[in-house]
């Protein structure tokens, strides 16, 4: 088992050198597409090894709340737009 945590250790090391060497890249290619992508993608690398590794766990779904379907006060939606359609014409 010793020569999977060295493993994994290094890889932990080498994820987070390339996490840095990504984000020191920002001043070169700020707002760039591929930059973000690039970003999001190191970032990952940790979060993969640790699902491999089984160190942080993801967490459970929050539970569901059902809000039954009534009547709602006249008031409440007034002045509010319809979804999608925008302001109605007056």
């Amino acid at each position: 088992m010793e020569g999977q945590e060295q493993h994994i250790a290094a890889a932990r090391k080498a994820a987070r050198d390339l996490a840095a060497a990504v984000q020191g890249l920002a001043r070169y290619y700020p707002n760039s597409v591929d930059h973000r992508r690039l970003n999001e993608d190191s970032s990952r690398i940790l979060v993969d090894l640790d699902l491999l590794a089984g160190g942080r766990r993801v967490p459970a779904p929050a539970q569901i709340e059902v809000i039954t379907d009534g009547d709602y006060p006249a008031g409440l939606f007034e002045g509010a737009e319809d979804e999608g359609l925008g302001p109605r014409r007056r």
